[in-house]
């Protein structure tokens, strides 16, 4: 089957990943049933599968969530490969690697999503690269130019994206047009930028950079009221 485009052309609650970065399924279910009819998409990563495993993305695509599955894997090809198998066979959604790892280890993982897929008779996912992680300081060309570097090296490996700060979002899009995806972690509104998040952009900036996706944690899962400040980034996101 075709795989799952990242277009552009949709809607902002879309684009939307809400981050569901907590460690126990109940805390993940309880926000997902706050959110339910207004954004498609969640995060499931490290903290939440490590204590939770497949039933966090059984219960959250039960609740009829896509899962952008962000375990990065990184590893031999084909223990990369076989992680990424196996994620297909979860039904997730969008799932990420490591972009810094060899070419070989991106193409096992393009390859092996492709093929399991395409064996399952399902939606291939969206495989995106990792490529250098908000919480680093430094906004600087050389950094610009890593980054840009590892998303070429993506996109020829096979890969449909790759996760970037929206710092450097436009230099990437600039270089690779769509449809190769960007997903713009360390989305903060202008009120709420916070100490371990350095690279960080507004919703409106991230897409008018180029962001296919964007992904928001804390300030709507630490918020008083979570579908609240889901709402008033979508507004931001519209630009209104």
């Amino acid at each position: 089957m075709a795989r799952r485009s990242p277009s552009r052309n949709v809607s902002a609650a879309s684009r939307l990943i809400v981050a569901l970065d907590v460690a126990d399924l109940d805390s993940a279910v309880a926000l997902g049933q706050q959110l339910q009819g207004l954004v498609s998409s969640v995060k499931i990563g490290s903290a939440l599968f490590t204590a939770v495993g497949p039933d966090a993305i059984r219960r959250l695509r039960a609740m009829g969530f896509r899962v952008f599955l962000d375990l990065k894997f990184h590893d031999i090809p084909s223990t990369v490969e076989k992680s990424c198998r196996a994620a297909v066979r979860h039904d997730v959604w969008m799932l990420t690697v490591h972009a810094s790892g060899q070419p070989e280890m991106l193409m096992a993982a393009a390859a092996g999503v492709a093929d399991e897929a395409a064996r399952r008779n399902v939606p291939k996912p969206i495989v995106v690269g990792v490529t250098v992680l908000t919480s680093v300081e430094s906004v600087d060309a050389s950094l610009t130019r890593r980054v840009v570097a590892l998303a070429t090296q993506a996109k020829q490996s096979g890969l449909d994206g790759v996760v970037a700060s929206a710092h450097e979002a436009a230099a990437i899009r600039r270089r690779l047009p769509e449809p190769f995806a960007i997903v713009c972690p360390g989305i903060r509104p202008l009120a709420k930028q916070e100490a371990d998040q350095h690279r960080v952009a507004s919703p409106h900036q991230a897409i008018a950079r180029g962001a296919n996706f964007l992904v928001v944690g804390r300030p709507i899962t630490g918020a008083t009221n979570p579908r609240a400040s889901a709402e008033a980034i979508l507004r931001e996101m519209e630009g209104g």
